[in-house]
């Protein structure tokens, strides 16, 4: 696919990446486990001949204790304990569900940065022939205007020195370029040769307007989700403390004396305390769940205000490039050119050239650096557009 927008890279990673389809099969498994917290436990059904005589095997109407039996035994949980079950499973599910939204924002970030590491690798790639264009025609230069000049013979040899270290610059850049497309594509899902990109600018809001969203953060939200697992997981202990009753129905039949039926009710003896070390350590997981989420909203915050700072710095080196250091090297770039008359004053308007391509760079980097650092807030804000 050829120059793909940034926002069709997204949508379609959204729609296509395996990432995402992992985590989908994960919640379509969770239904399942709800659907399984609303049944009982599996009955038994077990059958039984009583008082088999050795003497004669097959004769069951010797005395009154021979019989066949079929019995059926049912647990029946405590009221409340299937649907504390089904609550924890749901919270689970709500669980997963923000976890599929991290991982769409982390995938759009990822894109994002990628798409901008292209850019600025292309644009480095462009300054970069522009230095060996600048270099050659350096060595053009000392050759023509110095022949006979020592001095000069050691400035060919800095300059094709220079011109080496630059092809070199240029095959890994293009080595950089080739990786990020490919890992584009895996990202993207999808065959990328060219990225259509706006790397357009503007001044960044003040911090207390990133500061406003640091809620929306998807792995804060996951951590309140955990809260809400953890809740139910105690309530679940708590709900175990209390003792099922198992219910017990059997027919038995004999032959020349009458049937008859038993009907039995049992219950577990919670005798060792095991629902209660379960129920305390539910507890303990519950409060370390809640300080980790408190901490994290610190952390958030933090982090925010730490890429806040890069982002500001990366906008005011762009404009003091643009509006300050730009200007003045064009003009003096101007008046060098109007007044070449020899080779010296060539070599001064060449360094001037040489001077605007570095500022150009530095230029290129900021941008980048700005693009990824408030792709990286709108991750940290839950942004996934």
């Amino acid at each position: 696919m050829s120059a793909a927008s940034l926002s069709s890279l997204i949508e379609h990673a959204k729609s296509s990446h395996t990432s995402l389809q992992a985590i989908q099969h994960r919640l379509n498994a969770v239904n399942n486990e709800y659907e399984a917290t609303r049944n009982f436990a599996n009955p038994e059904l077990s059958i039984s001949v009583s008082d088999i005589q050795f003497n004669d095997l097959s004769n069951r109407s010797i005395e009154p204790m021979q019989f066949t039996a079929i019995n059926f035994k049912q647990k029946i949980p405590y009221f409340g304990k299937r649907d504390a079950n089904g609550k924890k499973v749901q919270a689970k599910r709500h669980r997963l569900d923000i976890t599929l939204e991290d991982a769409i924002v982390k995938l759009v970030k990822e894109i994002k940065i990628t798409a901008y590491t292209i850019w600025q690798t292309q644009e480095q790639l462009r300054i970069t022939d522009e230095y060996i264009r600048l270099t050659k025609q350096n060595i053009e230069l000392y050759t023509a205007y110095s022949v006979n000049d020592t001095s000069a013979h050691m400035g060919i040899m800095s300059a094709e020195l220079s011109l080496s270290q630059l092809k070199i610059k240029k095959i890994k850049l293009k080595s950089i370029l080739e990786a990020l497309y490919k890992k584009i594509s895996y990202l993207s899902a999808m065959n990328v040769t060219e990225v259509s990109l706006s790397m357009k600018i503007k001044e960044p809001e003040n911090l207390d307007y990133y500061l406003n969203s640091l809620l929306s953060n998807k792995r804060y939200k996951i951590k309140e989700a955990s809260i809400e697992v953890a809740n139910a997981d105690l309530h679940v202990k708590e709900l175990a403390e209390s003792v099922d009753t198992t219910l017990q129905v059997g027919y038995y039949k004999r032959e020349k004396f009458e049937d008859y039926m038993n009907i039995g009710i049992s219950f577990s003896l919670p005798i060792y305390a095991t629902e209660k070390s379960y129920k305390e350590a539910s507890r303990k997981i519950l409060l370390a769940t809640q300080n980790e989420a408190a901490d994290y909203k610190y952390y958030i915050s933090s982090k925010i205000s730490e890429i806040y700072a890069e982002l500001k710095e990366s906008y005011k080196a762009y404009m003091i490039i643009k509006e300050e250091s730009l200007p003045q090297i064009e003009h003096m770039a101007d008046l060098s050119s109007a007044s070449v008359k020899n080779g010296s004053e060539l070599f001064i308007y060449t360094q001037m050239l040489e001077k605007r391509l570095a500022l150009d760079e530095q230029s290129v980097n900021s941008v980048a650096s700005y693009k990824k650092s408030l792709a990286s807030i709108e991750a940290l804000r839950g942004e996934s557009k």
